[in-house]
């Protein structure tokens, strides 16, 4: 059932963090099974806009100074809301997706004709976003349900498809294993407590060279001091050098993708890409990629503070000691289990290990 009854003009708002858009794709394929001839408009960041002209479905991208809106001196905040308001003076809307909690953001679109606004609720103490164990992708598509508390529901909610197919690259530039061992940052905050140690990815990529696997490097410029880390080893470098497109195509056609909860995880979900993900202060229901082939390493089994993610907040730790369980053995036993298949992105059903 639609919100609008016909084809209506529908804003999806999501200005960040690289994930997170992703996830919030879901949303384009439920309206789309709902009203497919619905128009739909996606107010983003300057930072994620390229990734959301890929969404197929998604009729118009409108683009916010995410850096000055969020981190902006009063001035460089004010310049960026004028515009934005400029931007949504001449159009209007019957529906409204906010995919944000905090209700600042619907302050920030000011006087736009939205229409009904739908938005994910408000943070309180105590109580996590989304409901426990529930992929955060269905949350998001969630917020078309006319009967909010309806079920059962049965599925997941899809990501995005591509609106251009990649490229498949030549046969001798085989990508092999992806390792991630930097991100967990966006515009507001790093969130190094997601982080494995990158000690330990440099110990995988030497163990998958010496297995003859091949291995490539995947982050942007601000992973740059991982590299020292590497040195030495036999590994294909793309920190930093490649866009967003370019990432998600060397993820398409990996052997396995190795890392932990960041944005390029969800990258690898939504080309479908073999993953491996290593899990400790957030929960793998909530974001290991719901699609066949996708399995995720949950360390800090025996910690009673695991896991501290609220929706929001991290917990003040001083040592991710859920991330540093994990054992490099364990990693490897994995990954070279996955690699052994036929084709690692076509198993059981994301699955989530102990180590």
């Amino acid at each position: 059932m639609s919100l609008t009854g016909r084809g209506g003009r529908y804003l999806i708002v999501k200005l960040a963090a690289l994930g997170d858009v992703v996830m919030a794709s879901t949303l384009v394929g439920a309206i789309r099974a709902r009203e497919p001839a619905a128009h739909v408009t996606w107010l983003c960041g300057a930072g994620v806009a390229p990734l959301v002209r890929l969404f197929d479905g998604v009729d118009e991208v409108l683009v916010v100074d995410e850096v000055a809106l969020m981190r902006g001196r009063p001035a460089a905040r004010l310049r960026a809301l004028f515009t934005l308001w400029w931007t949504l003076a001449s159009r209007r809307f019957d529906v409204t997706l906010l995919g944000h909690a905090d209700r600042r953001y619907r302050a920030a679109l000011g006087v736009a004709r939205l229409g009904q606004v739908r938005a994910l609720r408000p943070r309180e103490p105590g109580r996590t976003l989304p409901i426990p164990d529930r992929y955060f992708g269905d949350e998001y598509a969630r917020l078309l349900d006319v009967e909010r508390s309806r079920g059962p529901i049965t599925g997941h909610a899809a990501l995005a498809s591509l609106r251009v197919p990649l490229p498949q690259p030549p046969a001798s530039d085989r990508i092999g294993v992806v390792l991630v061992p930097g991100g967990t940052r966006n515009v507001l905050r790093e969130s190094a407590l997601r982080r494995w140690p990158v000690e330990r990815y440099a110990e995988v990529a030497a163990a998958l060279r010496r297995a003859d696997r091949r291995v490539t490097l995947v982050g942007d410029a601000g992973d740059d001091w991982v590299r020292p880390h590497f040195a030495g080893l036999d590994v294909r470098d793309e920190i930093g050098a490649q866009s967003i497109a370019g990432t998600l195509n060397l993820m398409a056609h990996a052997d396995l993708v190795i890392t932990h909860d960041t944005g390029p995880l969800h990258l690898a979900g939504l080309v479908r890409a073999p993953v491996l993900a290593l899990f400790g202060p957030t929960t793998p229901a909530q974001f290991l990629p719901r699609h066949p082939g996708a399995e995720a390493i949950w360390g800090g089994g025996d910690l009673a503070c695991r896991p501290c993610y609220d929706g929001r907040e991290f917990a003040a730790c001083t040592s991710n000691l859920c991330m540093q369980d994990i054992p490099v053995e364990t990693v490897m036993r994995r990954a070279l289990a996955r690699l052994g298949t036929a084709d690692p992105a076509r198993g059981a059903p994301a699955a989530i290990f102990q180590p």
